[in-house]
C-alpha cells in the first residue's frame, strides 16, 4: 500500500553507492509521501523488477565501452574485475621476440 513516490525513493536508496536521496516536495502531502519511503522495505524481487523496467537503452559508445576492460587490461584482473584476453593479443604475444 505504499505510494509510487515512496517506492521510487526506497528503490533509489537501495542502489549501490547511494548515501543520500534528494527529495523534491513542494507540498506537505508530497513531503509526507517522500518520508513514507523510510518505512518501505523492498524485497529483492521488487528491486530486480524495478531495475528491469528502468534500465535505459544506450546507444554507441556503450557497447564499445563495455568491452573496454578486455581491450585495456589484456586478460588481467583489475580492481576485482576480470578481463578477457582477446584473440588479437594472443596472436601478438606469439610474435614477440
Amino acid at each position: 500500500g505504499a505510494t509510487s513516490a515512496a517506492v521510487a525513493l526506497a528503490w533509489v536508496q537501495s542502489r549501490p553507492g547511494v548515501a543520500s536521496t534528494i527529495i523534491g516536495a513542494r507540498r506537505l502531502e508530497q513531503l509526507d509521501q517522500n518520508l513514507a519511503a523510510l518505512d518501505v522495505t523492498l524485497r529483492l524481487e521488487h528491486i530486480a523488477a524495478l531495475d528491469r523496467v528502468s534500465e535505459p537503452s544506450l546507444n554507441f559508445p556503450t557497447p564499445f565501452l563495455r568491452a573496454a576492460a578486455s581491450i585495456m587490461h589484456a586478460g588481467a584482473t583489475v580492481n576485482g574485475e576480470s578481463s578477457e584476453l582477446l584473440p588479437l593479443w594472443k596472436e601478438a604475444a606469439a610474435k614477440r621476440y
